[in-house]
C-alpha cells in the first residue's frame, strides 16, 4: 500500500506544494503559486486547492487523502518576523547578570541569583524580586523570557522563575537553557527573547493552516521544518518557533539530496529573491555551529550553514549612469508580470522608450506599485505620489509628468523603504521572456524594458542581454568558489579583496585569457545540484567554468517543497562530564547536575539520561522507528612535553556526549 505526504514551502516569491509517494520518493502532483506575504495562509490555501485539483485530474484524490501520512510546512514566517521586528512584546528577567549590549526588547529586569561555571549556586535567586519584575511588566508584555547566569550548568533558578511567571500571569514563558546548551549568555538571552516573540506568530499560522486542512478534510498530522532540515511536530514548533528560522533553504537542500540521490555535494537553490548555497556531507547540510544570524541578531539556533546572496529571477537589473550593468540584490516585480496584471503599463513603457527617459537616480523602467498605507507621516509630495498609484501602478516617468516635477527629485525611495510601495523593473525573469526560455506573462513588456535599458547603456539589445547573462553567471560562479574555499578554510570574502577578485574574474573569463603568459582555472570536485525555477537557464553555462559535474534533477523547480516531506526527525541532547575540585565527576544534563565518584558511573548515567531525553524529544517531535546514536569525545591535557599516546599521563579536562535520536516523521 502506497504512503503519501503533502509538502508546502512558502518562499519569498513563490509558495510551492507537492504530493509525494514516500516509498519511491515520487512526485505525483506539484504546484507553484505567488506568495502572499502579508497573509501567508492565502498562498497556502491556494496551494492546497491546486494540489487537490491536480490529484482529482489523475483520479488520485481519494487514495491520497486516505493514505496521507503527514503534511509538512516550511515557512519564512519566523525569519521574516525577526527581520521585521514582528511578534509579541517580550519581558525578560535576567538572573544574576546585567547586559550592556542591546537586546531585542526594551522590557528587561535584573534580579539577584546566578550560578558559577560548575553549576554551584553563586547567589540564591530572589523570588520576591522576580515577582516584582513580573508584576511591573505585566500589561506591557505578552510573553516572558528567563535567562540565568550559567543556567546551562544548573537550570533550577530559571525553572523556579518560569513557574512563578506561569502562576502569576499564565503568559507564554521561555527559558534560555531550554533552547541552547552552549556558552554565551548574551546570545542565549537573545535566542530566548526572539523565541518568546515568535510564539503568537507561529501559533496563528499553524492554527490557520490547520483550519485550511480541516476545511478540505485533510486529517494527517502537521510537521514543520527546522533550520537544519529536520522535522518537528506542530506542538514543538509552537513552543520553539525560533528553530524554524532558515527552514526554507534547509528544506531545499534536503529536497535536492532526495531528487538527485546524492550524499555529498554542493546544492545551489536559485529562487525569485535569493540564491542559497550549502555543502552536503553524508546526506545532510553542514551545520553552522556558531548559530544562525538573522536580522542582525546572532542566535544559538543550530541551522544549516547557508550562504545567501540577493540574486534571483526577480532581482533588479541596474544600469548606472556610466553604463555599468549589475543584477541585484534588491527584489522587484518583473515587468512581464506587472504588465500582465495591468496591461495599460505596456503603453507607458513604449512612451518611456520613445522619450528616451534616462533619470540620474533611478532606472528608466521603474514602475511604482502601491502596497499599503504608510505607518509613518508622509510629505505632501509623497502623498501626491500615493494618490496617483493607489488604484493603478504607474511608471516613474508617468508620475513625474502627471505631477509636473523632475523625476530626479521625486521622493519615492522613502516610500519603498517603509514598505508602502514596491517597484517593478527589468529582471532576469524578463530576460528569459525576451529569449523565449520562459514566457508565462507579458513578453512585449519584457522586450520593451530590455530595449530601454540597452539604449541607456548605448548597446545593441543582443549585446545588452549577453552582458546581463554574464553578470548573473559570474555572481553564481564566484558564490560557489567562495563558499567552497570558506568551507575548507573559514570565512573568506574573495570578491572583496582586489587580488583574489582578479583571480576569480580571470578564472571566469578563462576562454578570453587563453594564450596569455598565465591563466588560472578552478575545478570543483563535488557534484553541483542546482534547484529552483530559474536554474536551467543559467547553470549549464556556469558549471563548465567550474569544471564540475552538474545535476538538475526532475522536479528541481519544487525541490524546497519536496524537502519538507523527506526530512527526518533529529533530536540532539548534549551532556557534559567534568572533574570535581576534590575528586569525582560532575555530569551536567539539561535537567541539572549530578555527582559521581567513578568516571565509568558518570558515563553510564550520562548515556542513560541522554538516551531517555533524546528519545522523549524525538517522540514529542512526531518520530517513529527511532535510532539512538551516542558520540563521545574525551579531552585531555598533557602533563609532559614528551609525546605520549596513553591517557594515563594526561590531565582529564572533560567529556562531551552527544546523543542523537533519528526517526522517520510519520507513523
Amino acid at each position: 500500500m502506497a504512503h503519501f505526504a503533502l509538502g508546502i514551502d512558502t518562499g519569498g516569491t513563490f509558495t510551492d506544494g507537492v504530493v509525494c509517494e514516500l516509498d519511491h520518493k515520487r512526485v505525483v502532483a506539484k504546484t507553484k503559486v505567488i506568495t502572499t506575504r502579508q497573509n501567508l495562509t492565502i498562498a497556502i490555501n491556494n496551494c492546497l486547492d491546486n494540489l487537490l485539483t491536480r490529484l482529482e485530474e489523475q483520479h488520485l484524490k481519494a487514495q491520497v487523502l486516505e493514505q496521507l501520512k503527514m503534511v509538512s510546512l516550511s515557512t519564512t514566517l519566523a525569519t521574516n518576523g525577526i527581520v521585521e521586528g514582528q511578534g509579541a512584546e517580550v519581558g525578560v528577567i535576567l538572573i544574576g547578570f546585567e547586559i550592556e549590549k542591546t537586546l531585542p526588547t526594551p522590557h528587561y529586569w535584573k534580579i539577584p541569583g546566578g550560578c558559577d561555571i560548575k553549576g554551584r549556586i553563586r547567589e540564591p535567586v530572589n523570588l520576591d524580586a522576580a515577582r516584582q519584575a513580573i508584576e511591573s511588566m505585566q500589561g506591557q508584555v505578552e510573553a516572558f523570557a528567563v535567562s540565568g547566569y550559567m543556567s546551562i550548568r544548573n537550570p533550577e533558578q530559571e525553572i523556579a522563575v518560569e513557574h512563578l511567571v506561569r502562576d502569576l500571569t499564565g503568559y507564554p514563558v521561555v527559558c534560555g537553557h531550554q533552547l541552547s546548551a552552549d556558552l554565551g549568555i548574551y546570545e542565549r538571552t537573545v535566542t530566548a527573547i526572539l523565541n518568546a516573540r515568535l510564539i503568537p506568530l507561529i501559533a496563528h499560522l499553524i492554527d490557520a493552516v490547520k483550519d485550511g486542512l480541516d476545511a478540505r478534510q485533510i486529517t494527517a498530522p502537521l510537521r514543520v521544518v527546522k533550520g537544519d532540515g529536520s522535522l518537528i511536530s506542530e506542538q514543538v514548533a509552537r513552543e520553539k518557533p525560533i528553530e524554524t528560522i532558515l527552514s526554507g533553504p534547509a528544506a531545499s537542500f534536503i529536497g535536492a539530496k532526495a531528487l538527485a540521490e546524492i550524499e555529498d555535494g554542493m546544492v545551489v537553490d536559485m529562487g525569485g529573491t535569493t540564491t542559497d548555497i550549502a555543502v552536503l556531507k553524508r546526506g545532510r547540510p553542514t551545520i553552522n555551529t556558531e548559530g544562525a544570524r538573522v536580522g542582525g541578531w546572532l542566535t544559538r539556533v543550530k541551522a544549516a550553514d547557508i550562504t545567501t546572496i540577493g540574486l534571483g529571477g526577480d532581482s533588479i537589473i541596474r544600469v548606472s549612469k556610466d553604463g555599468v550593468i549589475t543584477t541585484g540584490p534588491q527584489k522587484v516585480f518583473p515587468l512581464a508580470w506587472i504588465a500582465a496584471e495591468y496591461p495599460s503599463l505596456l503603453s507607458e513603457l513604449h512612451q518611456i522608450e520613445e522619450a528616451r527617459f534616462f533619470p540620474l537616480y533611478a532606472q528608466p523602467t521603474c514602475i511604482l506599485c502601491y502596497i499599503k498605507e504608510p505607518a509613518a507621516i508622509v510629505s505632501a509630495t509623497e502623498e501626491e505620489i500615493l494618490r496617483l498609484i493607489r488604484d493603478l501602478p504607474h511608471s516613474l516617468y508617468a508620475v513625474s509628468r502627471k505631477l509636473g516635477k523632475d523625476a530626479n527629485i521625486l521622493p519615492w525611495q522613502r516610500l519603498v523603504d517603509i514598505g508602502t510601495i514596491h517597484r517593478a523593473n527589468l529582471t532576469p525573469t524578463d530576460i528569459l521572456h525576451v529569449e523565449g526560455k520562459f514566457q508565462q506573462w507579458n513578453v512585449e513588456a519584457a522586450k520593451a524594458g530590455a530595449r530601454i535599458m540597452a539604449a541607456r547603456c548605448g548597446l545593441p539589445a543582443a549585446e545588452f542581454l549577453e552582458r546581463v547573462r554574464h553578470d548573473v553567471h559570474y555572481k553564481l560562479f564566484a558564490l560557489i568558489v567562495e563558499k567552497l574555499v570558506s568551507h575548507k578554510s573559514g570565512t573568506m570574502m574573495l570578491q572583496h579583496a582586489e587580488e583574489s577578485a582578479y583571480l576569480l574574474k580571470d578564472m571566469f573569463y578563462q576562454d578570453e585569457s587563453r594564450g596569455q603568459e598565465i591563466d588560472f582555472s578552478v575545478r570543483v570536485n563535488l557534484p553541483i545540484v542546482a534547484v529552483g525555477a530559474p536554474v536551467r537557464a543559467y547553470f549549464p553555462e556556469v558549471a563548465p567554468k567550474l569544471h564540475a559535474e552538474l545535476r538538475m534533477p526532475p522536479d528541481a523547480d519544487v525541490a524546497n517543497a519536496v524537502g519538507t516531506v523527506h526530512g527526518k526527525v533529529i533530536e540532539r541532547v548534549s551532556i557534559l562530564i567534568k572533574p570535581g575540585e576534590s575528586g569525582g565527576f560532575f555530569v551536567y544534563t539539561p535537567e541539572g547536575r549530578e555527582m559521581f565518584m567513578q568516571f565509568e558511573e558518570a558515563v553510564t548515567f550520562a548515556e542513560t539520561v541522554g538516551k531517555e531525553s533524546a528519545q522523549t524529544s524525538a517522540l514529542n517531535a512526531g518520530a517513529a522507528e527511532i535510532d539512538l546514536i551516542v558520540e563521545r569525545n574525551d579531552r585531555y591535557s598533557s602533563l609532559s612535553r614528551q609525546p605520549d599516546l596513553s591517557n594515563e599521563h594526561k590531565l582529564f579536562i572533560e567529556s562531551t556526549l552527544d546523543i542523537l535520536a533519528i526517526g522517520k516523521p510519520w507513523r
